[in-house]
């Protein structure tokens, strides 16, 4: 399901760059330091995707998972949490910087 929601986000808005993706979604990206066991957070009330500094994890890989949860609310589909971190995980390997 993540290959396909990807696929249709790069079909519909013609980018696979992330950081174009928040642009045009109007996400505002914010950056914090916590503890490293969260990654990153997707606010959906505010529509802002927090990034955690101390992450071992490249920030935009975070960045294309949260997004992924973004669009995951946007298209209203209905997953359990665990489902929904596998399909924003798969979602984040189709898109780049």
């Amino acid at each position: 399901m993540g290959k396909e929601l990807a696929e249709g986000i790069f079909e519909q808005f013609g980018t696979r760059s992330i950081l174009q993706l928040c642009q045009i979604a109007q996400i505002n990206v914010r950056y914090e330091k916590w503890n490293p066991t969260t990654l990153g957070e997707f606010d959906q009330k505010n529509n802002i995707i927090c990034l955690n500094l101390n992450a071992k994890v490249p920030l935009y890989q975070i960045l294309a998972h949260e997004i992924g949860h973004y669009f995951i609310h946007q298209k209203n589909i209905q997953l359990s949490r665990a489902e929904e971190e596998i399909v924003a995980s798969t979602f984040a390997e189709y898109f780049q910087e």
